[in-house]
């Protein structure tokens, strides 16, 4: 009979593996010049819904049978960190020339894992009903080789989250640093995502760390693991959030010439800050390159037809531009002194200033869907800081000037 406790487990193991597959299509739909970062973040899902899906077989299947699954699903927990670290290499301008070294790991985990459980199962047929696999967590008790090799993976686990926490912390730094002079207008919506998904992952993955080895070593922390579980559905809802509302985060920044070694950093004081600063910029997008961009950009304003599209994002504007997101953000930081947001509210605005006076029988909540918005109170706030006035009031204002 299935207790409390498995069905509260199977429903989060459910809702994991829903929000896994969300979250990779979402970052697969962002298009080629995401992926080489956004490929890691599909990475992590996928290692992340792998043991949700081996959670969702433990109401239905004997215990050891859950044992023989150990080593096909344990090993991708050593895929969730380096995958969060590769990420952060990409989007900090220094990718990993061989990535798949930093998976190698799982190979000789995997022949351990399965070395342990084939030494276990036979003594554990005759005691099934003590057996709960919840990913590496099996019980440590008697003496043997199985119990060595146990610890020997428990022990690479504890080194390798170590040694990846730290580089991740560093790499974020070198990004933020980066983002404040690459995107600046949009760079403070980066760096609360990036501090959000450092804060969030160091927690999760040190929660998750200290569950299995007091699992392992102490009792069994069961509804510790479901508090993990829940944590990682939490983390999967906030990046397909992130990513609806801002896409263009989760594009690293990228050269002419595609190299992001070796960067020149900002000089934070002193007079050489100019000078320190223009080779970078020139790394995003050249001086042609930035007047093709404006030139593009004027284009597609005049025609207006992507700059009403309700599903408008800094990907597809960059793509209608023929440039990459973090070019297209440069350009409109650094020479339209505008945020993507600004610059796409102000088109519509203006073209919802002309409907209202020249369509005066239009509903203003008519107009605001017609350019874009999705909401009349969006619209509203937009149209005000623009025109310092609400729709209606600026529409009986044109309408008192023309009867005078």
């Amino acid at each position: 009979m299935i207790e409390t406790f498995d069905i509260l487990f199977l429903i989060v193991s459910v809702l994991g593996v829903s929000q896994a597959i969300f979250l990779i299509v979402l970052l697969m739909d962002e298009g080629k010049r995401s992926f080489r970062a956004n490929r890691w973040l599909m990475v992590f899902g996928f290692s992340v819904g792998m043991s949700f899906i081996d959670d969702t077989f433990d109401p239905f299947i004997s215990p050891i049978v859950n044992l023989y699954l150990v080593p096909v699903f344990a090993p991708f927990f050593f895929a969730f960190i380096p995958s969060i670290y590769l990420y952060f290499r990409e989007v900090s301008g220094n990718p990993v020339s061989r990535p798949y070294r930093h998976f190698l790991v799982l190979i000789p985990v995997t022949a351990a894992i399965g070395l342990m459980v084939y030494l276990k199962s036979t003594r554990m047929v005759a005691n099934q009903d003590h057996v709960r696999d919840v990913g590496l967590q099996i019980a440590f008790s008697s003496q043997g080789l199985a119990n060595l090799v146990l610890l020997a993976i428990v022990i690479v686990f504890c080194v390798s989250f170590v040694g990846y926490m730290a580089g991740i912390w560093r790499l974020a730094r070198r990004y933020l640093r980066q983002a404040n002079w690459q995107l600046q207008a949009d760079s403070e919506r980066m760096r609360r995502w990036i501090i959000e998904l450092l804060v969030g992952m160091t927690v999760l993955f040190t929660v998750f760390t200290l569950t299995n080895l007091l699992d392992l070593f102490v009792f069994h922390a069961e509804w510790l693991s479901l508090g993990v579980k829940v944590g990682f559905v939490v983390v999967f809802f906030r990046m397909c959030q992130v990513i609806a509302q801002n896409p263009a985060i989760f594009v690293q920044a990228e050269t002419e010439d595609g190299a992001q070694d070796n960067l020149p950093e900002r000089q934070e004081t002193g007079q050489g800050t100019d000078t320190q600063q223009t080779p970078m910029l020139r790394a995003i997008v050249d001086d042609p390159g930035i007047d093709r961009i404006r030139t593009r950009l004027a284009r597609i304003v005049a025609d207006r037809e992507v700059m009403l599209d309700p599903l408008l994002t800094m990907p597809k504007l960059a793509s209608a531009v023929g440039a990459t997101p973090n070019q297209l953000s440069f350009v409109l930081n650094q020479h339209l002194g505008k945020s993507f947001f600004d610059f796409v509210n102000e088109v519509r605005v203006d073209e919802a200033s002309r409907l209202l006076i020249e369509e005066p029988n239009r509903t203003i909540l008519d107009i605001a869907t017609e350019v874009g918005f999705n909401s009349k109170s969006t619209f509203n706030q937009a149209f005000k800081k623009i025109t310092g006035h609400t729709p209606s009031i600026y529409r009986q204002n044109n309408f008192a000037k023309s009867d005078s």
